[in-house]
């Protein structure tokens, strides 16, 4: 069983608060008189202060509650193009709490949004929102982006408002796999704005492949995913709620991510070499060996299970690129043999790579399923 003990757990980074404060401030209030009423046991906007000091969430949801009270917007600090009253989250979680699966709650959240956007003569969300393309996929379609953003306003580019479009869509991802308790692997994400000269950003948020230029906003996920049941309850909602704000808007992988994140970024992305020692990896991280298997221990795991953890992540997001051969994701992967990569794998999840590959990317996958199901609708 995991161990519960995490020296991180309930922690926030101090940026996250400043950057609340500075929401604040760039809306015309003063942050000196919102931290003299907010009576914190530190300054968040001190200069030279070391912005990754990790702070109580209690403290940092404290800030966002302010803020969002002050505001009267509930958008997390996007900027969208209508202010989200106060209160509006935790109704939409209370709307879909008590839904069996992700599919249900995903429609009725629709719903849910439907109205509240009618209610301030916006148009309304996609009519299907949820469609299960027959071949083992399903399409979430989300807002057209202009609908979320004012790109009317001149200071605002067609690239700015897809900045906020996929930021608002990798909290709606976080938010779902707190739903179903385990990741929401997706197979592809379509965004409207053509491919920008750098989109390193959209590759790196969502790990998977981008559809630029598409109609529609949309996850493209496997058809399982709208099935996996809600595993939570208003009790455990409540206590989500407490610190909803960081818990959406920082990318974590697990309440004890800190330490396997810093290992990755060691790593890297490029598996074909050899990775480092523990030894290496300890004089990286500045500790000792002993040090490091004893917070990987807390963390039930050791650096051989790490290693193999990250292989098996990159070669489940490779082998849901058709376009790479079986043998070149192995060599990717940094196995000289393609038979130690379909033993390896294997032992990691039961399939071999290609039976993998069958699961997840149906050989009856069109190109765009958004187009697809566009021309299903046409009269």
């Amino acid at each position: 069983m995991r161990n519960s003990y995490s020296p991180y757990k309930d922690r926030v980074p101090l940026k996250y608060a400043r950057s609340m404060l500075q929401v604040a401030e760039a809306q015309g209030y003063s942050c000196d008189e919102l931290l003299r009423t907010l009576q914190l046991p530190f300054n968040p906007m001190a200069p030279g202060t070391d912005l990754n000091t990790l702070i109580d969430s209690r403290d940092y949801s404290q800030i966002y509650n302010r803020v969002m009270c002050l505001l009267q917007d509930e958008s997390f600090g996007l900027g969208l193009q209508r202010r989200t009253p106060a209160g509006s989250f935790r109704m939409l979680c209370l709307f879909i709490i008590h839904c069996e699966t992700l599919g249900q709650a995903l429609q009725r959240a629709s719903e849910f949004i439907n109205f509240c956007r009618s209610l301030s003569d916006m148009h309304t969300a996609p009519k299907r929102p949820v469609e299960r393309l027959g071949n083992g996929t399903a399409i979430y379609r989300f807002a057209q982006s202009a609908d979320l953003v004012d790109t009317a306003d001149q200071a605002i580019s067609d690239l700015d408002a897809s900045y906020t479009t996929a930021r608002m869509m990798a909290i709606w991802r976080r938010f779902c796999q707190w739903l179903i308790g385990k990741p929401l692997d997706l197979l592809g994400v379509y965004l409207q704005v053509q491919s920008p000269d750098k989109n390193n950003y959209f590759e790196q948020l969502f790990g998977c492949e981008i559809y630029y230029g598409s109609e529609h906003n949309a996850f493209l996920i496997a058809e399982h995913n709208l099935d996996c049941p809600l595993i939570h309850t208003e009790d455990s909602l409540r206590k989500f709620l407490r610190n909803a704000p960081y818990h959406l808007l920082v990318a974590q992988e697990n309440e004890d991510s800190s330490l396997l994140s810093q290992m990755k970024r060691i790593i890297g992305t490029d598996l074909s070499h050899e990775f480092p020692s523990v030894v290496a990896m300890a004089e990286q991280l500045h500790m000792s060996v002993r040090t490091l298997r004893r917070r990987l221990k807390d963390l039930d795991t050791t650096y051989q299970h790490f290693k193999d953890e990250l292989r098996k992540e990159h070669a489940c997001r490779w082998l849901n690129q058709p376009e790479l051969k079986i043998n070149a994701v192995s060599a990717l992967l940094g196995f000289d043999e393609p038979s130690a990569f379909h033993r390896s794998f294997k032992k990691w999840t039961g399939m071999t790579p290609g039976e993998y590959r069958a699961s997840r990317q149906p050989d009856t996958i069109p190109e765009s399923p958004l187009a697809n199901a566009a021309r299903s609708e046409a009269p």
